[in-house]
């Protein structure tokens, strides 16, 4: 049975140290003293019995001593200095902790709650003492356990992070290192839109916003982190939402994918030309159509010019011919473009896109392959653009078609039918629906469908990358395709595609049409310069253009250089963006340091060859460029609207 509290002396009223407040101290097993802040020292007048179990003594013990015996040597001196202000009366509440030792010598670490009072005249304090061993062993624990945390993942190879008001808080060394900064210090200070490409600034923003706000995380998301020496790389990151330190946080994992992206390329890429390979005869079938009616009709042109003086009405068949030989080289250069946008291997960047318009082009480059095996028939309901890459959607596209048409055999061409559907679905997605009558898809197989190098096909016939990349670029594209098959019934693939509202960017510096007149300015003489290689389009531009301007043709940059040593002033410079020994990219960047202003002037012609510099080039300047073959009123109306800005 335990001990009672001593006695108070008979000049101390009970009243004072509230009779209610101890009983209720000592329920809850909180040590409750009494010390006159005497001059001399200190003297407990009051100890429970809750106190006196938590010092390992007995209530007798802790009267007769001196409570400064009690105290830790490290606290001893502080503990002496609040002593001596309560002597003087200074001080009301107040709260701190203390390292006491008990009789057995172990040391207890206590978190004690004093108000000065004052008792019979005298200074005094009331102390609730309370053991706090427990709840320090557990922060011990806690610090350990997250110091522990801290280091396994500041050894993650993954990229981890917090972030929180648009500030990374806290980034292991991962994140440190693939983001190229000194310390993490200096990383911290960078805004988050400051460490992603421009164009995608306003998109981590945005998702970052709503995983916090809707409290849910959204897929994974990649860009182009921007590291410290300004080169990029391709991050792949995850958010979670989180309270950290009691603020909204984000827990972000990245990845780098730049290889990965690599290898993706290189794989879509390769499937493109597989593609290609396989409407070879039918692209060579829609070329040598026109290329057969331009040459019949040159060698008839020739031949009527041979013969010396026409008559009118051989002058107006000639013009006819001319005209039709013209119409052939458009349908040419219309199947060039179209093929070139396709096969080139281009970033993956985005823009607003008609669905339909993708499909038209897909189904007329396929046409000949199809229309071997079936009917095509197709429908177009209004539907809003889509985000996205055209060639990369126009591959998806043409890897359906193609798809569709193989699963049918030639046998059956009469009954055999491609349908193609664009159409919104209620939640205003865009939707694209290819379906075949085939054979349709055995069960089994549908769950593997999308898996890389799975093929039904036999061998020698296909990749088995085609839907695999089909499923990835759908899916990179924040869309989800889906395949439904019957046997004996055929087979209907299912894209679905999230649509935007951002108008397509006009490319103006791109742009491969005629301006718009000058109305109002009168015919401007301007000074041109023509660069190209190839020695009959420089000397083509030259008797074309020579009647209303005054132009020098040359086939060199290095000619050109000699030309604008000897005459610099030029209103436009047409310059081929590829040659050999100095490419126009050069002449470009040596005019800028040179003569800056006049790189302004350049219109670049290309070919459409780029390689992965010509084409960061392109996309770094805002000079307008034109591709190969173009027409003389485009030339014509780009020489009237830069020679006039330049008057």
């Amino acid at each position: 049975m335990g001990q009672r509290p001593s006695p108070l002396p008979a000049n101390i009223d009970l009243s004072v140290l509230g009779k209610t407040m101890l009983e209720a101290a000592q329920t809850a097993r909180i040590g409750v003293t009494v010390t006159l802040a005497e001059p001399t020292g200190a003297r407990h007048v009051y100890v429970n019995e809750v106190a006196a179990e938590i010092m390992g003594c007995t209530v007798e013990e802790l009267l007769a001593t001196d409570p400064t015996t009690h105290v830790a040597p490290e606290d001893l001196a502080r503990q002496r200095e609040e002593h001596l202000k309560r002597s003087r009366g200074e001080g009301g509440q107040s709260s701190y902790e203390v390292l006491a030792m008990r009789k057995d010598g172990r040391r207890v670490p206590l978190e004690v709650a004093v108000t000065s009072v004052v008792i019979d005249g005298r200074p005094a304090v009331f102390a609730f003492v309370l053991d706090i061993s427990e709840r320090k062993a557990a922060e011990e624990l806690r610090g350990r356990t997250e110091a522990r945390f801290r280091e396994l993942i500041e050894s993650v190879p993954e990229p981890i992070g917090i972030i929180r008001d648009a500030h990374f808080s806290y980034a292991n060394r991962a994140f440190v290192t693939v983001l190229g900064y000194p310390s993490a210090e200096e990383l911290y200070r960078v805004p988050l839109t400051g460490l992603v490409h421009p164009d995608e600034a306003s998109l981590i923003t945005t998702r970052s916003r709503l995983i916090i706000e809707k409290q849910d995380p959204l897929p994974p998301q990649t860009y182009r982190a921007r590291r410290h020496d300004g080169s990029t790389v391709l991050l792949e990151m995850s958010s979670v939402p989180f309270e950290h330190e009691g603020r909204p946080s984000l827990l972000t994992i990245a990845r780098d994918v730049t290889m990965r992206t690599m290898l993706e390329r290189q794989l879509v890429q390769s499937d493109r030309l597989a593609a290609l390979g396989t409407m070879a005869a039918g692209v060579a079938h829609e070329i040598n159509n026109p290329l057969a009616y331009m040459v019949l009709n040159l060698d008839w042109i020739a031949r009527k010019l041979s013969e010396g003086a026409l008559e009118p009405s051989s002058v107006q068949a000639l013009v006819e011919v001319i005209r039709e030989a013209r119409g052939g080289a458009d349908r040419v250069a219309a199947i060039v473009r179209e093929l070139r946008s396709f096969s080139r291997a281009d970033a993956d960047t985005r823009d607003s896109v008609d669905l339909a318009a993708v499909v038209q082009s897909a189904i007329k480059m396929s046409m000949h392959e199809l229309q071997r095996r079936a009917t095509v028939k197709s429908t177009f309901a209004p539907v809003r653009p889509v985000w996205a890459n055209e060639a990369r959607l126009e591959q998806v596209v043409l890897n359906l078609l193609l798809n569709a048409a193989q699963a049918m055999p030639e046998m059956r061409f009469v009954t055999n039918e491609i349908r193609v559907c664009v159409r919104a679905n209620d939640d205003g997605r865009a939707v694209l629906e290819v379906a075949d009558n085939g054979e349709g898809i055995p069960p089994e197989v549908i769950p593997r469908i999308f898996d890389p190098f799975f093929t039904t096909k036999p061998p020698g016939v296909g990749t088995g990358l085609g839907l695999s990349i089909c499923h990835g670029i759908v899916s990179s594209l924040g869309g989800r395709i889906t395949v439904h098959s019957e046997p004996g019934e055929g087979t209907t693939f299912h894209v679905v595609l999230p649509t935007t509202d951002a108008q397509r960017v006009a490319g103006g510096a791109a742009r491969s049409e005629p301006p718009e007149p000058n109305s109002g300015l009168p015919p401007v003489r301007s000074r041109v310069l023509v660069v190209d290689d190839e020695v009959t389009i420089a000397n083509a531009l030259r008797d074309l253009l020579g009647a209303e301007h005054d132009v020098v043709a040359t086939t060199s940059a290095r000619e050109a250089l000699a030309v604008l040593d000897a005459q610099d002033e030029f209103d436009v410079l047409f310059c081929d963006l590829m040659m050999p020994g100095m490419s126009g990219i050069e002449l470009y960047e040596k005019l800028r340091d040179d003569r800056p202003g006049l790189e302004r002037r350049i219109v670049f012609m290309t070919g459409g060859a780029f390689t992965t510099r010509a084409a960061e080039f392109l996309a770094r300047v805002d000079n307008r460029r034109i591709e190969k073959p173009f027409s003389l009123k485009l030339v014509e109306g780009i020489v009237r609207e830069m020679g006039a800005a330049t008057q």
